[in-house]
């Protein structure tokens, strides 16, 4: 429970339960409210007493009434004192503490209402409904029975002073604001239906009033029934990726291990392999070179998944802002992975065509990442092309962000196989088909990549119709500012 919602107007100290229900934090609100309307209503009731004996010619019982009025701050600082001293109570105190503090003072209020209204005139009172206030007050803060219990405190209040003035047990003073019927207090009939209607009044208040209450109370349990549910799944599915999040940097780490350990003796066989081919140790046969030129192709095919496996595990398992980063050039280093990959597509006739706009902004990120991340994208664009195609790359500016797209006119991805497309280890049935070479790995680097640098990346592709992926990126003055 914070300060502000035990704080009343009394500047009561903040109780140090953090256990309360709403209910109960609710209950000691409403206390300090009326404690706080209390002192209000003090000074109303004063001022109206003065008020009227200045302006009207009566003959009413001033100082009773003023000691009655006057009896109003002296229980209500009783009341504050007591209100500051429940809310330091134990939480399992609190709540019948509470109860019991508001259901005093609603008592004496009535009580101190019922003398007033006696003083002032009786059952020619107009302010005799200012039992109804009370009571929906009651009906407010207290449960329903207390509520009807406070009611049948208010009629038997109001019972006693009709009564009591009808049988000459209490003095009847004539109101000088009242219904104007100084023998209303002596004809039984009026006086019963005078009691009849408060009495029918007070009782059906409270009824509506603490059955919209208690319609609010169920609406609220479910409310904090349901906040709990939504809090416990939350927690449950916090600690579900904590447990996800380290199964995958263990399951990275076991990756990177294997990789580490298996790319030493594949780089010694293929060093040994090439020795064989070159004719180091002699003349080679025809039959046993194309052999050997195979193993050395499955040998590097085998280098190449071991890279993607440790790049990728390294992504992985490092925290997204672990590696060094500094505001990068894309266009510069979009010229350098093009150099490496042009000869391999001038083998083949591929054209790669550059569009580089002059607003180009730069990326706040590691060139080393980024490097990687166009050469995926590159090399995958030039592998699936076909013989004589073009590659188009294209860099600018898309709001706050900068934009790549790389498209190729090569065989396109199947629609069904495009939600896969950014798995580990996958390869679309139609690339298999087209060329054995490939870890299925690429595009999960480049995924990683652009996610760890709050990127994101788009397909467009049609079978037999090309592939063009769309990659936003921060710039480096949007991504210093967040």
């Amino acid at each position: 429970m914070t300060e502000e919602q035990v704080h009343g107007a009394g500047g009561a100290p903040s109780a140090p339960n953090s256990e309360l229900t709403l209910s109960q934090i609710e209950l000691i609100e409403r206390i300090g409210w009326l404690i706080s309307l209390r002192w209000v209503a003090f000074v109303g009731v004063v001022s109206t007493i003065l008020i009227v004996r200045e302006v009207f010619v009566c003959d009413l019982p001033w100082t009773k009434l003023l000691i009655a009025a006057s009896t109003i701050p002296v229980y209500n600082a009783i009341c504050l004192v007591l209100w500051r001293r429940v809310q330091r109570l134990h939480p399992e105190r609190v709540g019948r503490s509470s109860t019991v503090l508001a259901n005093v003072q609603i008592s004496l209020d009535l009580v101190v209402l019922g003398a007033l209204i006696h003083l002032s005139g009786g059952l020619e009172n107009l302010f005799g409904f200012y039992f109804v206030f009370h009571m929906v007050i009651a009906s407010i803060l207290l449960s329903r029975r207390a509520a009807f219990g406070q009611a049948t405190l208010a009629v038997g209040i109001f019972w006693l002073i009709a009564i009591g003035e009808y049988r000459g047990w209490l003095p009847h003073y004539v109101s000088p604001v009242g219904i104007g019927n100084p023998n209303l207090y002596k004809d039984p009939i009026q006086v019963f239906a005078a009691c009849w209607v408060m009495t029918t009044s007070l009782y059906i208040s409270v009824y509506f009033a603490t059955s919209i209450t208690a319609r609010l109370r169920e609406r609220e349990q479910e409310v904090m029934t349901l906040s709990k549910q939504l809090q416990q799944t939350a927690e449950n599915l916090r600690t579900a990726y904590e447990k996800l999040a380290e199964t995958e940097k263990m399951k990275s780490r076991y990756l990177r291990k294997v990789a580490h350990e298996l790319r030493s003796p594949l780089a010694a066989i293929e060093s040994l392999l090439r020795v064989v081919a070159e004719g180091l140790h002699g003349e080679v046969p025809e039959g046993v070179l194309n052999t050997i030129s195979r193993a050395r192709a499955r040998t590097h095919e085998l280098l190449a998944l071991v890279r993607d496996l440790l790049a990728l595990a390294a992504l992985k398992e490092a925290p997204a802002d672990s590696a060094p980063r500094c505001t990068c050039d894309f266009k510069t280093i979009l010229e350098h992975v093009i150099s490496v990959i042009k000869p391999q597509a001038e083998s083949r006739g591929i054209h790669i065509e550059t569009h580089v706009s002059w607003d180009t902004p730069c990326v706040l990120g590691n060139p080393e990442q980024f490097e990687e991340l166009l050469t995926n994208l590159l090399s995958n664009a030039v592998k699936y092309s076909y013989d004589g195609g073009k590659v188009e790359v294209r860099l600018a500016r898309s709001g706050d962000f900068l934009r790549l797209e790389v498209a190729d006119q090569g065989i396109g991805i199947d629609e069904a196989e495009q939600s896969r497309i950014f798995e580990e280890f996958y390869r679309s049935k139609d690339a298999r088909e087209f060329t054995p070479e490939g870890t299925g790995l690429g595009l999960s680097i480049v995924k990683t990549i652009v996610d760890s640098h709050g990127g994101a990346i788009l397909l467009e592709s049609k079978k037999g119709a090309g592939t063009k992926f769309t990659v936003l990126l921060p710039a480096a003055e949007t991504a210093e500012e967040s």
